[in-house]
Order: structure tokens, then C-alpha cells, then sequence
């Protein structure tokens, strides 16, 4: 959600929102930048300064929650980061990849041309999430593409988010180095599952995908090394036309040399950014991806590996599917057919 405060020529900040007098005693004593809403305006503190009583944006600011954080710019737009009430919450760290997945749903400018997070802003945004909230994803792009320095937000999430779950989406190329499986495994929290997608069996099939040279053999050293090192893996295989019938030879493989693999998460296509572009090349029909991967999905089933699959309308898979059916599918993009 983005709300325009008009009149307000501060500098840009992190805030919280807080509707009632406890929420806003217990922001006052964390010290922390927030938005005090009441019926009739909205106060920024610690300054105690009125910044709207227009009731077009009051009535907006009511559709949020306490302990919401959002960005206010210096040209006066509230910008929704976290909101308290979803599980769903996520960092985006950079646009940028080093990838070039001719199914990915972003843009290719995005990913070549997409701008990055500041570590220090962050971190602010962290300093106002709640402790005990259940689940942040870290995501990109490639996240690891601001290097190093990523390393010093992940040990901040460590030591405030003891019982926060973490999701890190990467496309794993990184862990090829052992510096950065190292520092990783120092910093990362303890309940955390790292994201990585294999999109074939072989080299030929995996970086024709990305369109980027020795992806796979990277990506498989970074998910052997990280694996011995006891981090949780999941593997994510994004269904397409180019690997659909690789799927089981996907599963050979996860089952013969990953051992300790959490779960393997298959998704269906978002039909967005250069996937749309290329939807000649890439498109499969519901019905025949999860033809495809069901070979496959009894093969991990059957050596012990738990399966999700996101994205899939239940109506595209048998039965005895639907309990591995994630709830991935945005409300605003389901159709219901009525009588």
C-alpha cells in the first residue's frame, strides 16, 4: 500500500504505525521513528509533530496495522515494507542477478540494471519488525550480488529474530566459494532454509535456462558445500517447456548425491517479466507440467524427501496431489466460477 502525505517536506525515514496508546508507549521506549494514527490525524514522533489531518489519508492509514513499518520519503509517499498481520514479509535485497533464467518473472533490465538496498537501511527496517514475528524471506534478484556486506544484515536478523523462520533465495553460484559458505554458516539464523533452484539434470539443460555459462556446475558445488556444512537445503525446480520431461533425472539426481536436502519445492511459472517475453519458448499448459512431474515426485516421496508444489491450480492435479499443493496464489489472481 502507498499513501501520499501531502505537505510533508522531512527527510526520508523508517516508521511505525501505532493505532492505540500502549503500541505507541511501547515504540516510544524501543526508541523508534513511528506514525501515531487517531480519527482525526496522524503524528510523527519522537518529534510529536502533526504531518496529516486530511481524512482521505487517514481513512487509509486505518486499513494498516500496529507495528506495520513503512518507508516515508521526502516527497511525502508511505510506502507499505512489512505488514504485522502477513506471513509473507520479505527483504528485497537487489534487482540485480548474475543469472539470466529466460523464465525468470523480472524484467531483464531489472536484472541487469536494478538498483540495491542499502545494508544500513536494512537494517533500520529490521530495528522496527517485532521480534517474534514468525517468517521473513530474503530475496532478490541474487541477493548476494551486494557481496560481503551482506554478511553484516544477516548477523544483525541472527541476534534480534531468535525464533523468526528465514527463507534466503538464492541461485546458490555464490557457494561455489568456500569464503562465503564459511561466513555464512557463522551468521545465518538458526531457523533458516536456503532457496536454490536447479533447473536441469545436466549442464546443457541448466544454463540454457540461465543463458549464463558453468551456472550449473556452480550451483551444484554450492549446494554440496553448503550441505556439509548442515545447513537446510531446499531445491526449487521451476517448471517449463525446456526441462518438463528432465524432471525425474532432476529427482535421480537430488536423491543420489544430496543427501540432507530439506524438501524440494516444484513451482509453476509466473507468467510475468522476461517469462511473458519468451512465453513461446518456455510456456507448458498446467495440465501437462503436472503430467510430467509426477514420476518424478513419487521418486523423492519414495526415498524420503518431502515435495511442495506451488503455483498449481488444484483442478490441474490428481487427487492424491493435493496435500502437497501449497497455498501460493495470490487472492487477487484466483478466479472462482460461480453457478
Amino acid at each position: 500500500m502507498i499513501i501520499k502525505v501531502g505537505g510533508y517536506q522531512g527527510s526520508y525515514r523508517v516508521l511505525s504505525l501505532a493505532f492505540n496508546k500502549d503500541v505507541k508507549m511501547d515504540l516510544l521506549k524501543n526508541q523508534l521513528d513511528f506514525l501515531y494514527i487517531t480519527d482525526e490525524e496522524a503524528v510523527l514522533y519522537p518529534e510529536n509533530i502533526i504531518v496529516s489531518e486530511d481524512r482521505d489519508v487517514i481513512e487509509k492509514l486505518h486499513r494498516a496495522g500496529n507495528y506495520d513499518v513503512y518507508e516515508l520519503t521526502e516527497n511525502g509517499k508511505l510506502i507499505e515494507y512489512y505488514n504485522d498481520k502477513s506471513i509473507d514479509n520479505y527483504f528485497f535485497i537487489t534487482a540485480k542477478c548474475n543469472s539470466n533464467c529466460i523464465m525468470c518473472p523480472s524484467p531483464d533490465n531489472s536484472r541487469k540494471n536494478g538498483g540495491s538496498s542499502s545494508i544500513e537501511n536494512l537494517i533500520e527496517v529490521a530495528k522496527h519488525i517485532p521480534a517474534d514475528t514468525p517468517h521473513l524471506t530474503i530475496t532478490g534478484g541474487e541477493p548476494f550480488m551486494v557481496g560481503e556486506k551482506l554478511f553484516k544484515f544477516i548477523l544483525f536478523l541472527k541476534e534480534k529474530f531468535e525464533n523468526t523462520e528465514f527463507l534466503f533465495l538464492t541461485n546458490g553460484r555464490i557457494f561455489a566459494l568456500d569464503s562465503y559458505v564459511k561466513q555464512l554458516k557463522a551468521c545465518i539464523p538458526e531457523n533458516s532454509v536456503i532457496g536454490i533452484p536447479i533447473h536441469g539434470s545436466t549442464a546443457e539443460i541448466h544454463d540454457g535456462i540461465t543463458q549464463t555459462v558453468n551456472s550449473f556446475y556452480q550451483t551444484i558445488s554450492g549446494v554440496k558445500k553448503l550441505l556439509r556444512e548442515n545447513l537446510k537445503i531446499e531445491i526449487r525446480i521451476v517448471i517449463s517447456k525446456l526441462n518438463a520431461e528432465d524432471i525425474v533425472n532432476i529427482a535421480k539426481m537430488i536423491v543420489e548425491s544430496m543427501q540432507g536436502i530439506s524438501h524440494v519445492s516444484i513451482i509453476a511459472m509466473e507468467m510475468t517479466g522476461s517469462a511473458y517475453v519468451h512465453r513461446e519458448k518456455v510456456w507448458i499448459p498446467y495440465k501437462q507440467v503436472a503430467k510430467a512431474l509426477e514420476e518424478g515426485v513419487f521418486l523423492l516421496l519414495k526415498n524420503g524427501i518431502d515435495v511442495k508444489l506451488y503455483n498449481f491450480p488444484l483442478c490441474t492435479v490428481k487427487k492424491e496431489f493435493w496435500t502437497l499443493c501449497e497455498q501460493s496464489i495470490s487472492p487477487n489472481k484466483v478466479t472462482r466460477k460461480t453457478k
